[in-house]
């Protein structure tokens, strides 16, 4: 049994995510750490691609040949944002109070980084590249849209939209504050599971497809092969 004692926890939709996937991971790769995921070639292309972007629409460098053809992308987000203000790559940290906090700080509970993020008064934009194959999750973009609630009180609207890379289609949702009593009940429940988990120390595999892309895939006696 590990000592969990004193183990602050620290979440995003890629953490939650995992979790949900398979307790087992989660622990060996977030409280045990003693795997490293080094990611595939899909994941690499996809951080390339991702920082391509942001440089482009950051600093108005110019797209590699690898990501020319997003450059009609990135001209429709500057267009979308004329006469409002557009952050790339914008973090945003709650603590379990639900304020903003900072990226490092002690009390963060809830991190995310928004590819895109575009405000006009009470209307928020966050668009979310996809480098892979489409499947919407919009768990992810309620986290977004309840984020942008958060540091942004004027925002009454959040328009959430994936954008898959390869086909160039795209999945969007809106969020009002309607929505956020609800958003954040979802979110509170998924972080609950994973208190839960370090408070009994209790890490249970959930075998699966996915075993095949897992750093611990060679010692889980759990894993499909």
């Amino acid at each position: 049994m590990t000592n969990t004692k004193g183990i602050r926890l620290a979440h995003s939709y890629s953490s939650l995510k995992q979790f949900e996937n398979c307790p087992q991971r989660y622990y060996r790769q977030r409280i045990l750490k003693d795997i490293k995921d080094e990611g595939g070639e899909a994941s690499k292309y996809g951080e390339r691609i991702h920082e391509m972007l942001e440089r482009r629409l950051r600093d108005n460098a110019d797209l590699p040949q690898e990501a020319a053809q997003y450059e009609p992308l990135c001209k429709g987000v500057e267009k979308l944002a004329a006469g409002g203000e557009l952050f790339v790559e914008q973090e945003m940290v709650l603590n379990a109070n639900h304020e903003p906090t900072g990226w490092w700080d002690s009390d963060a509970w809830l991190r995310s980084k928004l590819d895109v993020l575009v405000l006009k008064g009470a209307d928020a934009i966050v668009m979310d590249w996809k480098t892979g194959k489409r499947k919407p999750d919009f768990f992810q973009m309620e986290i977004f849209a309840g984020q942008v609630m958060k540091h942004f009180p004027q925002v009454q609207r959040v328009k959430t939209v994936l954008v898959w890379l390869k086909d160039m289609k795209l999945d969007e949702e809106t969020y009002t504050r309607i929505d956020i009593m609800g958003i954040w009940g979802g979110i509170t429940s998924a972080t609950s599971r994973i208190e839960q988990a370090l408070h009994f120390d209790n890490w249970p595999a959930r075998p699966s497809g996915l075993c095949g892309y897992c750093p611990a895939q060679s010692t889980c006696k759990w894993a499909r092969r």
